[in-house]
């Protein structure tokens, strides 16, 4: 078995660069040089020729470039270098932190396509060569071998997955950029929250190729520090503050709960007359709503970044789901119609919990975050504007796709209900993807376009010719 931390980390390549009269130029000249545009024209081959031209060393010309515009704050320097990333062998702990930036994009390897192999359960850096190292890997096997027999019993990958400890390794390619990194770094190096080992080597190796790629750029942004001068990511990894247990009055809700829909007067009758108007009010209107997906589905939620989103600390949902499982653990629908299998289900989740905790007083929460099951609910607020209402490609509409994940359309088909019943004009207008669309793009039609327009396989056929 592998340890968290020796994950890998590949730049694969990185971002803008560009040759000018025979002098390669790298992201830390190139983005130097586009602002000197801002006070006159941006031209990348014209703005170098005259810097030269004046016997300036571009070198020098971009550090003092990238120093003084960073630490103003200005973080169009630094969103404007993209690293292009591969990284195997991280956990989905890691990944969870990893991929919630707010600048990026992400492809990653999924579980609810590819079946997890053993090879995939990953031991904790931390309990390495100590007496809790033979008791952890018992209790990773066992989840693993509960996995393997959903899965040989006919239980779909997506929902045996549910078992399965935030150890369990993933794979992911990342176009995101500089600026995204920062916190992660800034977590890593200064110890914010929970740093697990394997967080500090995916630092480490992180900060070795983008200081190869972009030395200048990197070293003047974290030069720039103080209080919250970063984006921060969503970050489960931390102690627990009781912030959304103070927020939600306690509130566990089983799919979603509206906690207030902001939205000035006359908005809804505006667009229940002129909907296309909707993408150019969309800020006027927002949904503020309490959810409590499992881990598996919340990771899922977080790839949607243009809804903002606070979560609350992995320990906090670990500690309420020991206390009171049947309310915080999510039991699949394929072993939900069974009352043996989902009481089995609650079993072997509670008895990784218990681990966990032990492991916890022991080893401390680095260590033992790795054992929570991703069947655990983790309670997040979540702010729907119109673009996740009411575009095909927002939050809303995606996600009650019938191809979507079944848990994250629960959520979705309940935030729609929930905004319809406080505003029944804007509820209205959502609906789903194929609604806005006027067809379905998924390989296999279903029956929901069928509440909107008539359908059939050659309609079908015509609107996803590919051109």
């Amino acid at each position: 078995m592998r340890y968290t931390d020796q994950l890998e980390v590949t730049l694969i390549d990185f971002g803008p660069k560009s040759r000018v009269d025979g002098i390669q130029l790298g992201p830390d000249e190139v983005i130097a040089i586009e602002g000197v545009g801002t006070f006159s024209i941006v031209d990348l081959a014209r703005n170098a020729f005259e810097l030269v031209a004046k016997g300036k060393d571009l070198r020098k010309f971009a550090a003092k470039v990238h120093f003084e515009s960073t630490r103003r704050g200005h973080a169009s320097l630094t969103t404007s270098f993209i690293p292009f990333l591969e990284v195997r062998w991280c956990s989905r702990a890691l990944s969870m932190l990893a991929l919630s930036t707010r600048f990026g994009s992400f492809l990653q390897e999924s579980q609810r396509r590819s079946p997890v192999t053993e090879e995939k359960t990953l031991v904790p850096a931390e309990v390495r060569g100590t007496g809790l190292e033979s008791e952890v890997v018992r209790g990773l096997r066992r989840a693993f071998a509960e996995y393997s027999r959903l899965v040989g019993e006919g239980v779909a990958i997506e929902d045996a997955r549910y078992v399965l400890p935030l150890a369990t390794a993933t794979s992911f390619f990342s176009a995101s950029s500089f600026e995204s990194a920062v916190y992660l770094i800034r977590k890593a190096q200064q110890g914010i929250g929970i740093v697990t080992e394997e967080l500090r080597a995916f630092a480490s190796a992180l900060m070795r190729g983008l200081e190869s790629a972009a030395p200048l750029t990197v070293r003047s942004r974290l030069s720039f520090s103080g209080r919250w001068t970063e984006y921060a990511l969503l970050d489960p990894m931390r102690e627990p503050d009781g912030l959304l247990d103070r927020v939600s009055g306690g509130l566990v809700p089983q799919d979603a709960e509206l906690l207030e829909l902001r939205a000035l007067k006359g908005v809804d009758e505006v667009l229940a007359e002129r909907p296309d108007l909707a993408p150019h009010v969309q800020g006027l209107v927002e949904a503020v709503v309490l959810e409590a997906p499992s881990l598996a589905a919340y990771h899922q939620s977080i790839r949607h970044r243009t809804v903002p989103t606070a979560v609350e600390s992995v320990l906090e949902a670990s500690s309420r789901a020991i206390r009171d499982p049947q309310r915080n653990v999510v039991v699949p629908p394929d072993l939900r119609s069974s009352e043996s299998r989902s009481s089995d289900f609650i079993d072997v989740c509670v008895e990784a919990l218990e681990l966990h905790e032990r492991v916890k007083e022991e080893a401390g929460a680095a260590a033992s975050v790795y054992l929570v099951p991703q069947s655990v609910r983790i309670r997040t607020v979540r702010v729907y504007d119109l673009f996740n209402l009411l575009s095909p490609m927002g939050f809303v509409a995606t996600r009650t796709c019938s191809a979507a994940q079944w848990e994250e359309r629960s959520i979705a088909y309940r935030v729609w209900r929930e905004v319809e019943r406080a505003a029944p004009r804007l509820g209205s207008l959502i609906g789903e993807k194929c609604k806005h669309l006027g067809y379905c793009p998924e390989r296999e039609w279903c029956p929901i376009i069928l509440k909107y327009f008539r359908y059939s396989d050659e309609e079908h056929a015509l609107r996803n010719r590919p051109p």
